[in-house]
């Protein structure tokens, strides 16, 4: 089956069930968020039939909606998008600012990804616009442009001015983060002083800002997931009826647990919010929990470009089944028994008898499926699956590896030996990524981090002899050292490469050297 058919299927549904637009969307990006550029028409959503008329129309339709705050939180406004419908297409946060001079800045903007583009933001900045000559005051929002970006003159042509022109010489620097608006109808004399205690607060209460944007942002992406799951549940109401379960169902729910989950681990950053117990608002039915995991793309693309990427010495070793058909043969691999699986397959089991469900991706907190060990003539492999958006940048940071291996073979730091381990290979098959490499005996640093703060035992360790301390100081010598090699024309490869710290991963235990001063760390690896 190929990717158009699955696609054909997915529109013959939606029209079946009269799923509303915006879901219809929501569910076409995170399905085919890693396809999208290999649909055949000029617009993703061409593709599935009459959506793109439809997609026309509900933006010309759209009206913008002002609300005012809740007592709670009385300084801030919303702009909304909605639909005819009723459908929210986007949405502004605005703080009222109230220094001499009426001021509101706006915190931030954001449009519906499949609506980006068709002049819905221009529009909410425009009725920004209106909303602060209505109210006497004075527009302020972060200046994220630069200059030189045609995106720029779309706020100049509007009447908005670098904060930094009213600045003196002291305050350039930091007035040279925002833009703002003057009404025709706001004089002073005392403009500049205005506007710097207008910045002074707004820097005073940033936190605020922050906790509350962060807040609105977690509520409005929960109330996505929600809308989405419902949506597939209406999507496969048949199959639920019927008992079956077919590789569309399981791939979509599977998809849909990833980004839960991925989203579930990123806002625990967030300034002022945990996460809370607001998540459960997306609860998957006990049907869907024990559905098989199907994380990766099973169906062929029309033209797709597949192929090998790499060291050919390698490649001619591997048996043909792999070269053959890559993706069910790497995902017929096992499982790499890494700390974070190792403990809950002990418990659950997996293996022919036993596959993941999509409760086990609950369970762990992340896909395991990523990760598969592979032995050849003797060798230990690690294959990992990544999203195709990234193949150029793997591509890239091949040829990059190889310029560090060269640069550091037979390097130390501060007596720890400094090794790469290279992609060996990169896959491209059925809209599937996979790169090779040879297996370590270590564990990415972050998950070192982590067990070292999450398993008792560790935890113990670590307070007693500071391991976390040594495997930072480690990477830290190691990007300084890399900087100095390779100067600047090479610091965002370097921040992006990763690091890998010797374990135990049978005893689930750091291997580190010791002497009568301190503990380090025997070796790292760069990848």
């Amino acid at each position: 089956m190929t990717l158009s058919d699955q696609v054909a299927e997915i529109g013959e549904r939606f029209e079946k069930t009269g799923i509303r637009l915006k879901e219809a969307l929501s569910v076409i990006d995170m399905t085919f968020e890693d396809q999208m550029n290999r649909l055949e028409a000029s617009s993703p959503y061409e593709a599935f039939r009459g959506l793109s008329t439809l997609f026309d129309r509900t933006v010309r339709g759209s009206k913008i909606e002002h609300f005012r705050p809740g007592d709670d939180c009385r300084h801030f406004h919303t702009l909304e998008i909605y639909t005819e419908k009723g459908e929210n297409l986007g949405y502004a946060n605005m703080l009222y600012l109230k220094r001499v001079i009426p001021c509101y800045y706006l915190v931030y903007v954001e449009i519906m990804p499949s609506f980006r583009g068709l002049g819905l933001g221009n529009r909410i900045l425009t009725t920004f616009m209106e909303f602060v000559k209505g109210k006497r005051a004075v527009g302020l929002l972060d200046n994220i442009v630069p200059a030189g970006e045609p995106t720029y003159e779309i706020y100049t042509k509007l009447g908005w001015k670098a904060l930094s022109d009213f600045a003196g010489n002291s305050e350039s620097d930091e007035w040279a983060n925002y833009m703002v608006y003057i009404p025709e109808s706001i004089q002073s004399g005392h403009l500049r002083d205005h506007l710097a205690r207008i910045l002074f607060n707004l820097t005073k209460r940033r936190s605020v800002i922050d906790m509350h944007d962060n807040e609105d942002m977690v509520k409005r992406t929960i109330e996505e997931f929600r809308s989405v799951y419902l949506t597939l549940v209406q999507l496969f109401d048949g199959e639920f009826t019927s008992g079956a379960s077919t590789p569309l169902m399981r791939f979509m729910f599977t998809r849909l647990a990833t980004q839960l989950i991925g989203f579930q681990r990123r806002i625990t950053a967030l300034i002022g919010y945990t996460g809370g117990e607001s998540l459960s608002q997306v609860s998957f039915s006990g049907r869907i929990n024990e559905l098989a995991v199907q994380p990766y793309s099973p169906w062929n693309l029309e033209e797709e470009d597949a192929g090998v990427w790499g060291d050919e010495g390698v490649l001619r070793s591997l048996p043909g089944e792999l070269k053959e058909e890559p993706t069910f043969f790497i995902e017929s691999l096992p499982l790499y028994r890494r700390p974070y699986l190792k403990n809950h397959t002990e418990v659950i089991g997996t293996g022919p008898a036993r596959p993941l469900k999509i409760s086990d991706l609950f369970d762990l907190g992340f896909d395991p499926t990523r990760l598969k060990e592979f032995r050849h003539e003797g060798v230990d492999y690690i294959f990992e699956r990544a999203a195709p958006l990234f193949f150029s940048s793997l591509i890239a940071r091949r040829k990059f590896l190889k310029k560090v291996e060269k640069s550091l073979s037979g390097s130390h730091v501060n007596g720890v030996a400094l090794r790469t381990n290279p992609i060996l290979l990169i896959f491209r098959d059925r809209g599937n990524i996979y790169i090779l490499r040879k297996k370590v005996g270590g564990i990415h640093s972050q998950e070192a981090m982590d067990q070292l703060r999450t398993v008792p035992y560790l935890a113990d360790m670590n307070r007693a002899v500071k391991v976390d301390r040594a495997i930072t100081k480690a990477i830290n010598d190691t990007r300084n050292l890399l900087k100095k090699r390779f100067h600047t024309v090479s610091r965002q490869e370097i921040e992006d490469l990763t690091y890998f710290v010797p374990w135990d991963i049978e005893k689930n235990i750091p291997r580190l050297r010791v002497d009568i001063s301190k503990i380090s760390l025997d070796t790292l690896w760069i990848a």
